[in-house]
């Protein structure tokens, strides 16, 4: 449905495809020429290899237009969050790295080409962290490698059966958009604070991954991410067209004006030159008469007037104003290229995760620059020699299977129905309006962009297929989504730009990429990690604000009413919501929050009363 819609916004909007190579508009001609084939006949159905061919190569095409470098940034939005978590599992032997980013690359590429947002795909954090940190009684791991993969297989299976048959509407109904907000809020500050402890965690100095680097890249992020750059010049744009259209002779006698200007100068100067050449050429004929006059005195006449015409040479400008200006103008560009990491008001906002990621990688050759051999990194680097699909299922026994289930997919399948499903699908409707379909926001449904069947499917059929072939269990999450758009990222092309970088990873340097990722600094990761958890926070207050718009006009409109306490009303939505994050962040478990939130919205809130008035509008339409 999204790509229909893009379709019909390029073809009422022209303009915005003349840019465009030929090569790519005939693509796009030749794809629309698929697409628009008769599909009565079975070869021509929708989901015919002629269609789905088309399909690709129409995406392809529109990720080619679409790269630039606020997506290469937003494609490292995410990476804060995944890296850690990798990494960690990794070192524990609970994933085999070189297939878990082999086919994290693989469910981005499919993603950014189903979607044209930058939905993520990221570990699982409920899995990871029992993984990481749970033991039973005897003492030994409770999640063993065998039982992460049970249970994401768990996992996957029961999110895509609410997808298929759409349950997933019904805990939608159920959980109320105060409580999608605050748990948005309270992932969000988990997110932030679990950056800000494990800055905490490093030494003032004595390094460079310390908290001092935190600190400046924190700063250096705050500067970068200012807005007053991109909406000032969004304003001079709207004011430069509205004065354009009223001021339009205005317009064209100062740029008649300009260009006699211009003239002026250029004849100034072409003066200048011809009368420093009709002084050289003077001194020529001079030179000339002299000498066939007196023959004798030519060696010294000659002389003399080279003498003159070297110090009339030399005291000639050796360029014009005008070229001095060139020269000027191309140096200005040069040094504002270079250093456009300090321009306070850009045109385009900064690459943001461009600039961490490439500090982060800076100090991490240096690491392994410098690493001896005590130093605990696998050195030297060799490429190929991991296998990218391994068959993950090779060691499972029962006991894996009843871990999994009890350990892994029980604590898992709340946050995933929550997080990874109902509130994304939340985000991506408040951040991509334009990308609406308009067909469910007339049904004032809050999956306009991404229906949450869509994304139910995605996790359910990610983790059933990928996870056997040596996949970590996977999911898409607000989190990772807030994080790229905030570095970024508008579109899908981001995340297949992320998901092309893991394979190439997995493949060539499979073996090494462990010690590559292993040597990015914590400082800048966990800087990273903070700015997608703070983004979160930010997205989530602001849906709490619509909520409580779209409550008071409905609430004027059924009193009749235009004095509404707009107060009142915030402070229910609010608490139910703050009930919510504060829940989560004490107990660190969102379905906890979620339940919270989900009573006191009941008998604090509108629970309850909205529940009587359903009672009664469903006897009504039986009677």
């Amino acid at each position: 449905m999204n790509e229909l819609r893009n379709e019909e916004e390029g073809l009422s909007n022209p303009s915005s495809s003349i840019n465009a190579p030929n090569t790519n508009e005939q693509l796009m001609e030749l794809a629309a020429s698929f697409d628009n084939n008769d599909t009565s006949s079975p070869s021509h159905s929708k989901y015919s290899p002629i269609n789905l061919l088309s399909f690709c190569k129409r995406r392809t095409i529109e990720h080619y237009n679409n790269i630039s470098l606020s997506e290469l940034s937003g494609s490292l939005g995410d990476l804060g969050t995944f890296i850690p978590l990798t990494v960690a599992l990794a070192r524990e032997r609970k994933i085999a790295l070189a297939p878990a980013l082999f086919w994290a690359g693989v469910s981005n590429i499919i993603t950014g080409y189903t979607w044209d947002v930058p939905m993520c795909v990221q570990p699982m954090k409920s899995i990871s962290a029992v993984a990481l940190t749970d033991t039973n009684g005897s003492g030994n791991v409770g999640l063993d490698a065998q039982s992460v993969t049970t249970a994401g297989i768990l996992t996957g299976g029961a999110v895509l059966l609410l997808g298929v048959t759409n349950l997933i509407e019904i805990v939608n109904w159920i959980v109320p958009l105060t409580v999608v907000c605050g748990l948005q809020i309270g992932v969000g500050i988990r997110l932030a604070s679990k950056g800000m402890t494990d800055i905490q965690k490093l030494p003032w100095g004595g390094g460079y991954d310390c908290i001092g680097m935190a600190v400046a890249c924190a700063l250096l992020s705050m500067f970068w991410l200012r807005d007053s750059g991109s909406q000032k010049d969004k304003k001079k744009q709207e004011q430069a067209k509205t004065d354009s259209e009223g001021n339009t002779r205005n317009d064209v006698m100062a740029t008649t004006g300009a260009n006699s200007a211009t003239s002026s100068d250029e004849d100034v100067f072409q003066e200048n030159d011809n009368v420093e050449m009709g002084k050289v050429l003077n001194n020529s004929h001079q030179l000339e008469t002299a000498t066939s006059l007196n023959p004798r005195s030519s060696v010294s006449t000659t002389a003399h007037t080279n003498e003159r015409f070297d110090f009339a040479a030399s005291s000639a400008p050796s360029s014009t104003p005008r070229q001095q200006k060139q020269l000027s103008y191309y140096l200005r560009k040069v040094w504002s290229r270079a250093c456009c990491c300090l321009n306070p008001f850009p045109k385009t906002p900064h690459p943001v995760g461009i600039y961490l990621f490439l500090i982060g990688c800076i100090f991490a050759a240096v690491t392994l620059a410098t690493a001896g051999p005590d130093s605990g990194y696998d050195l030297p680097l060799y490429f190929f020699g991991a296998p990218v699909a391994i068959n993950a299922m090779k060691d499972v026994t029962s006991m894996s299977w009843w871990n999994g289930f009890l350990q892994g997919a029980l604590p898992q399948l709340p946050l995933t129905t929550l997080n990874s499903v109902i509130s994304v699908c939340c985000l991506a409707h408040t951040l991509y309006p334009d990308k609406r379909d308009p067909a469910l926001e007339e049904k004032h449904r809050t999956d306009a962009v991404i229906t949450r069947r869509e994304v139910s499917i995605s996790v359910g059929l990610m983790n059933l297929i990928l996870v056997p072939l040596g996949s970590m269990p996977n999911c898409h999450g607000a989190g990772g989504l807030a994080g790229q758009h905030r570095f970024g990222a508008r579109t899908g092309t981001s995340v297949v730009i992320l998901g092309v970088g893991k394979v190439l990873l997995a493949i060539f340097l499979g073996g090494s990429a462990l010690t590559l990722l292993d040597a990015l600094p914590i400082a800048v990761l966990s800087i990273m990690i903070a700015i997608a958890g703070l983004e979160l926070v930010s997205t989530g207050v602001k849906v709490l604000f619509e909520c409580v718009q779209k409550e008071k006009e409905k609430t004027m409109k059924q009193q009749g009413n235009e004095f509404v306490d707009g107060k009142a009303i915030l402070q229910k939505n609010a608490t139910v919501a703050m009930v919510t994050a504060a829940v989560i962040i004490a107990l660190k478990k969102t379905h906890y929050g979620a339940l919270s939130g989900w009573v006191v919205h009941m008998i604090y809130g509108d629970g309850f009363r909205n529940f009587v008035v359903w009672i009664k509008k469903k006897r009504a339409a039986r009677s």
